[in-house]
């Protein structure tokens, strides 16, 4: 799913996800910003980078951990700091370890027996409360309280009788609906909990001990023991559950046992560890489980020592969790910043957070004028990524522009643009005649964005940026670009079409941050850019690029639906592949490709035969991924491709491709939303596509889930670690809004 930027973005993110950080998979969905032209990531689904670049004195120190951050927060290019690398593509995990993580169907061992299991007889003579404590998603507490130890039996005689995985899975997640009132199957979860052939079954008993609270205190040794595990989601489940009991515990650590107070000293040790794991699902939920433990004026010190000790490699991941947590953190790295060791890290933190970060202004602005100028630059980005709310700081921030430290003027001039400084003029109008073509852009950008009602000022703005687009300096063209977009509001809709046909021929431009800069000015550009790429198409150096962008812009696209068909008949398959994709953007809108989509699954593909498990739509050029961008495509369009039913529903019977079968049953939920012929077939294929890699995929599958409600409540504990976890914003919503549908009782959709 892309999105438009929105209108004053903040640096971008500090790394790209590394493909560790994706759920594991053997399908995925349609690239963005893939191919020759655009690299990787364009296709914004996150904020795009700060609209200026500068460079930065050559004594800049700690010049290692600035040049990282600066460069991939695309604000500054360190002198000597080499070229911004484009974010690694996912790498996909075997088919094998793919299953191992999920919730999808595996092979299994036969069920070995469980503790106090009750005969096959006397679960089949099961009281008929105990059915209706175990009849939802949801269970009624005085309902169990009433089935009693019953309860509990009955489902742990399912657990021993199962014989395959799926079986089990599903008992251990009735009994994890019991909450506290599982407490007599903590023993045999435990011993779930270490199966050794199956991630899933350990993941989900985890979960379940989790959920029975403080009564499960005992299984806090076992629980750290599973932070080792090799399957990111059963440690971030065990991290979740060790957050669940210390929550539930009404004791304070002082009058715990001994025996129970080592324990949690030893979970908020190991949870601590976990902060940097190379997991960011682990990481998210890490941090919010440590402070289970200990309260922020206790963690403070223990923080601190990790950002003072750890190695940038480690600390920057883990401060990208720590700013997605937002505000509640605040307070943790305020204490952070009155430690000069710390203080670096924590600024970029604040950074990362943007103006959930208000409330650190005041210390912000109070360090501008003190450390090393990499530092004092750093809390002015931070300040910057803050925005209007750091208005206070404009004072300081425009005493930069005195500096003889041209990266401190550089940054003084940016942060007060974003600020919307007030009060700067007349030391932005100095620094707008400067000799330095850098600083002056930069200045005469940050004078039309505090005066954006001013003719004048934003003509000259404009003007100035316009002519920076064909500078032989590549920082100042990408500056340039940036900037010019980031005005896009005051200015004229003539000047802003004729920028952004200047705009799209920078797409090509053999610098890819310029190349780059292009692409996310002309998404900020929004409807306005439309033309310009719909002209870029007839051009073969910029028909890749635009297609792709006009796949960003989504819905905005539909101006370009006829010529996206057209393009759905190129003889390059690439073009016809991201053709689909970008018609899949547009959604309902784009009906009238439905014939060409339907013979695009259908015909003969010239492109070279793949082995089908190999295939994908990070594949688009393929035959087989084709076909999927197509089916996706139609899936986008919804009830409107009603005639492709018939064809996708031959697919969905593919025993032969999973990944073609799991897609084609996605398209025909979406076009035939309220047949529930569909569901069967669909909701085991959904779940599985809860684990792709593409983020794209996950939403759309819990969307899918969530569309179809109660009948998919089996889905409800791969969606909750979702909603909590996942790496992107837009997957934890979708699997946020579809919760509720699934646990809604039988008429729920």
């Amino acid at each position: 799913m892309s999105r438009v930027v929105a209108a004053s973005p903040i640096p971008s993110r500090l790394t790209a996800v590394p493909p560790s950080d994706c759920p594991s998979a053997d399908w995925a969905a349609p690239p963005h910003g893939r191919g020759a032209g655009i690299p990787a990531g364009v296709a914004l689904a996150a904020p795009v980078a700060a609209p200026v670049a500068a460079p930065v004195a050559a004594d800049v120190r700690r010049r290692g951990a600035a040049c990282f951050t600066l460069l991939a927060a695309g604000v500054l290019t360190v002198a000597g700091c080499g070229q911004t690398k484009a974010p690694p593509a996912p790498v996909k995990k075997p088919a094998a370890v793919a299953d191992k993580s999920g919730d999808v169907r595996t092979p299994g061992p036969a069920a070995e027996s469980a503790a106090r299991s009750p005969a096959p007889a006397e679960v089949a003579a099961a009281p008929a409360e105990v059915a209706a404590v175990l009849g939802g998603p949801e269970v009624d507490v005085a309902a169990v309280k009433q089935a009693g130890t019953a309860a509990v039996e009955t489902i742990l005689g399912r657990l021993a009788a199962a014989t395959d995985e799926d079986g089990r899975v599903t008992a251990i997640d009735d009994i994890a609906k019991l909450g506290a009132a599982a407490e007599p199957a903590l023993q045999p979860l435990l011993k779930a909990a270490t199966d050794t052939t199956s991630a899933r079954i350990r993941w989900h008993a985890i979960r379940a001990i989790g959920r029975i609270g403080h009564d499960a205190s005992s299984a806090v040794p076992a629980l750290i023991a599973a932070l080792a595990d090799s399957d990111p989601i059963v440690v971030t489940q065990s991290v979740v559950a060790l957050g669940d009991i210390r929550r539930d515990d009404p004791r304070h650590d002082a009058d715990l046992p001994a025996t129970e107070a080592a324990a949690f000293i030893q979970a908020r040790d190991a949870l601590m560890k976990a902060c940097s794991h190379a997991d960011a699902r682990v990481r998210r939920a890490a941090l919010r489980s440590v402070k289970e433990f200990v309260s922020v004026d206790d963690l403070g010190p223990l923080f601190v020592k990790f950002l003072s000790d750890s190695d940038p490699s480690v600390i920057l991941p883990s401060l990208q969790s720590l700013a997605d947590l937002g505000e509640p953190v605040v307070p943790l790295l305020l204490k952070a910043l009155e430690d000069p060791k710390a203080r670096y890290w924590a600024t970029v933190a604040l950074m990362e957070m943007g103006p959930k970060a208000a409330a650190a202004t005041d210390p912000l602005t109070a360090l501008l004028a003190t450390g090393e100028i990499d530092e004092r630059m750093q809390t002015g980005l931070a300040l910057a990524a803050i925005g209007e709310p750091a208005a206070a700081a404009a004072d300081e921030l425009a005493g930069l522009l005195e500096s003889p430290e041209g990266a401190l003027r550089f940054t003084g001039a940016y942060a007060l643009g974003r600020i919307r400084g007030p009060g700067a003029d007349a030391a932005l109008e100095k620094a707008a005649a400067d000799a330095d073509p850098f600083l002056a852009t930069i200045a005469t950008w940050a004078r039309a964005r505090i005066h954006p009602d001013d003719p004048a000022l934003v003509d000259a703005a404009v003007t100035r940026l316009t002519a920076g687009l064909t500078s032989d300096r590549h920082n100042l063209r990408a500056a340039a670009v940036r900037s010019i977009a980031d005005l896009r509001g005051s200015i004229p809709d003539d000047r802003e079409a004729e920028v952004a046909n200047a705009v799209v021929k920078l797409l090509n431009d053999p610098r890819g941050d310029v190349a780059r800069a292009a692409a996310e000015a002309l998404v900020q550009m929004g409807p306005t850019a439309i033309a310009a790429l719909e002209q870029a198409l007839e051009d073969p150096a910029l028909e890749l690029p635009a297609v792709q962008l006009l796949s960003s812009l989504g819905k905005l696209s539909e101006p370009a639906v006829d010529s996206l068909t057209k393009s759905l008949g190129d003889t390059d398959p690439v073009i016809r592949g991201e053709a689909a994709v970008a018609l899949a953007s547009v959604g309902s809108e784009a009906v009238e490709a439905v014939p060409s989509l339907i013979e695009m699954i259908s015909a003969a593909v010239d492109a070279p035969a793949e082995p089908v498990e190999s295939a994908g739509m990070d594949m688009v050029g393929s035959a087989a991924g084709n076909r999927l961008a197509a089916i996706f495509a139609l899936g986008k369009i919804g009830p409107a491709a009603a005639r492709a039913v018939d064809r996708l529903t031959a697919l969905a019977g593919a025993d032969d491709d999973d990944m073609l079968a799991t897609m084609a049953s996605w398209a025909l939920l979406k076009i035939e939303p309220g047949n529930p012929a569909h569901f069967e077939a669909a909701i085991p294929r959904l779940r599985k596509a809860l684990r792709a890699e593409r983020e794209t995929v996950r939403a759309e599958a819990a969307r899918a889930l969530g569309e179809i409600g109660y009948p998919a409540s089996s889905a409800i504990p791969m969606l909750e670690l979702l909603s909590d976890d996942d790496p992107s914003a837009a997957v934890r919503a979708a699997a946020a809004e579809a919760l509720p549908k699934l646990k809604g009782g039988p008429g729920a959709r």
